[in-house]
């Protein structure tokens, strides 16, 4: 069993949003975004089930034409090929899940 601090990893940028990849198997990929206000990642879609939880911070999100705002404990749920994104409010950290991964 591997267990991972989510906590010890969030790296945040003024520059850029910051991803690092906590998971990549074909089964499913998972990241953990770190973002500083303002930052966002544009909408985009993936072939595959997306769940995106708030670990930290203010956002707002869109998913499938809607943009709701999110904050810690909430988790956003994507269907395959459902437009998602995410635009930091506050300094934010979101655990991002992609399942089946579509790059493999």
């Amino acid at each position: 069993m591997e267990t991972v601090d989510l906590n010890a990893l969030k790296k945040f940028s003024t520059e850029h949003p910051v991803k690092q990849m906590l998971h990549d198997s074909p089964h499913m990929k998972m990241a953990l975004l770190c973002m500083e206000p303002g930052q966002e990642i544009p909408p985009h879609e993936a072939p595959s089930t997306v769940m995106m939880q708030v670990l930290e911070g203010e956002g707002e999100f869109a998913v499938g034409g809607e943009k709701k705002k999110g904050t810690a404990g909430n988790i956003f749920l994507c269907a395959p090929n459902d437009s998602h994104g995410i635009q930091a409010l506050t300094r934010l950290a979101v655990l991002a899940v992609v399942a089946p991964n579509p790059g493999r």
